[in-house]
């Protein structure tokens, strides 16, 4: 089903998806994902992305036995739920929304944190020096 129908001729409307001139592949081994926007910081979010969880969009328990969400391993809060987590901490900051659980949410989301200095908070980041 097209996002949009726009008349192009006086005979009648066609259905037509305007190009997405914005689109952002992020890749690694084994992995890829598109999302709908530009990435500023694409080769930093790849890494990021390959060092956190390989692709794999999963959750699964952090060094210190919290859970961590996502292609990019959003860390939770103490008491292992969103609430005083990294995302919701990011989210009040950046006014993004949605879920670490949604790739192209957590992509967004990273790419606002490393413009605003925020890479620190991954543990890759620092291993990986970006």
């Amino acid at each position: 089903m097209p996002l949009f129908a726009l008349p192009l001729a006086k005979s009648g409307n066609y259905a037509v998806e305007p190009p997405n001139v914005h689109a952002s592949l992020i890749s690694g081994k084994g992995w890829a994902y598109s999302v709908p926007f530009s990435v500023h910081n694409e080769a930093a979010i790849q890494k990021l992305i390959q060092c956190e969880s390989s692709g794999q969009n999963v959750s699964r328990p952090d060094s210190d036995g919290i859970i961590s969400d996502g292609i990019l391993q959003f860390h939770r809060g103490p008491l292992n739920t969103m609430h005083s987590s990294t995302w919701e901490y990011f989210s009040r900051a950046s006014g993004i929304t949605g879920s670490p659980l949604v790739p192209a949410d957590a992509i967004r989301m990273t790419d606002w944190a490393i413009e605003h200095g925020l890479a620190h908070h991954w543990t890759c980041a620092r291993l990986l020096k970006l």
